[in-house]
């Protein structure tokens, strides 16, 4: 059996070799004719439509992310294809990201996230992570997510608000949604001009999910009229091609890397890999064991220090949203043509990046509150 695996999944060729001849790939160099005579496709982000796959020998997919708006789901069922995701594999990874540049911005804008108000649209697996994380730093937590609580049995959503609520008192706007056109709640251009319209004036864009959740016209115009207060911008409509006057405008502007983690890319590999067993009828053989962390063990003394700034402290140290930022500007006001490029090499060449819970820290004379809240941004904490 032949089997395509993207270069760019972590131990694909010692994963996927136990089902089949594995074959590696860059996957911006899959084709047709690359994959045709393969029975298994193994990808992250990879488009994944009638003009990869019409006329091949492929008949299962998998694509290692969260994310489902680059499969045409359509035409693999007609096709007779069996295709899976990744659900839930990076959202840690997310999650971790996002405290970062919470806690960046806060610090460099000297602003006090406790009290803040946080408005979080999509409260799924990533969203409600972050729900628990945001109310560990001490902030008030408003969700809107109309399908959850359209489900009579999800008590827990029964007392989220309309998303005209949230905008209205939120200083921190995060969506946490997928990207759908269709259904009841589509999401595409969610927060555009006329929602834009009923923010909190000043209020703090953080976009992680998708990047036409968000359209980018009414953002910039809501970003120059100061409508919007500032923005933190990691995923991008049109992608790999992006808006340089939003990337101008942003606080913090990075390619799409918040769920690019060791950790995340290992688990949608591992996802993906368990479900082509399970398609193939055979058992697992292999579990990898992660090696370990640049940096294993963090000490601090916490005395006389507040507590958002040990925490945006620990963050920094392991997080690479502002170097990821920084790196990025580089490509800003390049050419177009030439930006798509470079925003696609900076994904798929991303250094190494461990999440927090790889890392234990050591907090001499911190306060109970200042243990848990590191606790429950991810860290082992010792002590």
């Amino acid at each position: 059996m032949k089997i395509i695996c993207d270069t760019n999944l972590p131990l694909g060729r010692t994963l996927f070799s136990t089902l089949g001849q594995v074959t590696l790939v860059d996957g911006t160099r899959l084709t047709r004719e690359v994959v045709r005579d393969a029975e298994l496709l193994m990808v992250r982000d990879t488009p994944i439509n009638e003009a990869l796959l019409g006329g091949t020998s492929v008949r299962f997919v998998g694509t290692a992310v969260t994310g489902t708006d680059h499969v045409d789901d359509a035409w693999l069922a007609r096709a007779g294809i069996r295709w899976v995701n990744a659900p839930r594999a990076n959202g840690e990874s997310v999650a971790d990201y996002c405290t970062a540049a919470l806690l960046e911005y806060a610090h460099m804008r000297h602003r006090v996230l406790s009290g803040a108000t946080v408005a979080l649209i999509g409260v799924g697996w990533i969203g409600d992570m972050m729900r628990r994380r945001c109310e560990a730093l001490g902030m008030r937590v408003l969700c809107c997510d109309p399908p959850r609580q359209e489900n009579p049995i999800d008590t827990a959503a029964q007392g989220f608000l309309p998303l005209a609520d949230t905008l209205r008192e939120a200083d921190y706007v995060i969506p946490f949604v997928p990207l759908t056109k269709a259904g009841r709640h589509p999401t595409w251009h969610m927060l555009d001009a006329a929602t834009l319209a009923g923010v909190k004036y000043g209020a703090v864009l953080i976009n992680m999910a998708r990047g036409a959740v968000c359209d980018t016209d009414a953002v910039v115009a809501a970003l120059r009229e100061g409508l919007i207060g500032d923005a933190i911008i990691d995923t991008w409509e049109g992608e790999p091609n992006f808006s340089a006057q939003l990337a101008d405008l942003a606080f913090l502007a990075t390619p799409h890397l918040a769920g690019h983690s060791y950790e995340g890319k290992v688990n949608g590999t591992l996802a993906i890999y368990h479900a082509a067993c399970a398609y193939l009828g055979k058992q697992p053989s292999i579990q990898p064991i992660l090696p370990p962390p640049v940096v294993p063990r963090i000490e601090l003394d916490a005395a006389g220090k507040a507590e958002e700034e040990v925490l945006w402290f620990l963050t920094q140290k392991l997080s690479m949203v502002v170097a990821d930022h920084l790196n990025f500007l580089d490509i800003v006001h390049l050419p177009e043509a030439q930006r798509g490029r470079r925003f696609a090499a900076q994904r798929r060449t991303y250094p190494y990046r461990r999440q927090f819970g790889a890392t234990t820290v050591a907090l001499a004379h911190a306060t109970p509150s200042l243990l848990a809240k590191a606790a429950a941004l991810g860290f082992k904490v010792e002590g």
